[in-house]
């Protein structure tokens, strides 16, 4: 009987001893899922990081739009769409507009930009030496974005008066786009189009 209760305790005793051994041991399973769950959310940062470096990106380009106006004609209130750089944003470039102006050199004709349908009237800059006051004048304008203008994707032209205006011969616009950078339009894009080609695949 002593015997039993002999062995009985040193069994309990090496069962004690073996369940606290393996309550200290590390759960290496755990561990590995930890370790994968940091290396997921590191390639994520990463991704991101290299998502933001790319939507800033500016690209150097030429682009360079002439379109002559005679003979079109803008009713009152109306305008005319010239230009659209969708999904890319136009962050440096220019306008040159010839029209009719007043005495004083002043054009009704407005010079909408912004993105579509967000467009702000600008100011438009004689160049009095390429200038007909009372006839047609010759204006500039610089596309950079600022101010109340932060994106600038589209460009019109806009009549603010009730009556329709008409272009006479000569009348022209040029537009020159030197730098664009890719939107976030164009980025969501490129994404699905990835994501189609990995299904794909």
């Amino acid at each position: 009987m002593f015997i039993i209760r002999k062995y009985s305790t040193i069994v309990i005793l090496t069962l004690t001893i073996l369940i606290g051994i393996f309550n200290n041991i590390p759960s290496y399973t755990q561990e590995d899922n930890q370790i994968q769950e940091k290396e997921k959310a590191d390639a994520t940062k990463l991704a991101h990081s290299s998502e933001d470096n790319e939507h800033n990106k500016t690209s150097i380009v030429r682009d360079s739009v002439t379109i002559l106006l005679q003979d079109a004609i803008i009713p009152g209130t109306d305008f005319l769409h010239l230009y659209d750089s969708t999904p890319s944003h136009i962050t440096n470039g220019h306008v040159a507009l010839k029209v009719p102006c007043a005495a004083d050199s002043n054009s009704t004709i407005q010079v909408l930009i912004g993105s579509a349908p967000n467009m702000t009237a600008t100011t438009l800059e004689n160049i009095p030496a390429l200038s007909t006051p009372g006839e047609q004048c010759l204006y500039h304008v610089d596309l950079i974005p600022g101010g109340n203008v932060t994106t600038i994707t589209d460009i019109a032209l806009k009549n603010p008066t009730e009556d329709e205006i008409e272009f006479p011969p000569t009348s022209s616009v040029v537009i020159g786009i030197n730098e664009i950078m890719e939107g976030e339009h164009a980025h969501t894009e490129n994404a699905q189009n990835t994501t189609k080609s990995e299904h794909t695949e």
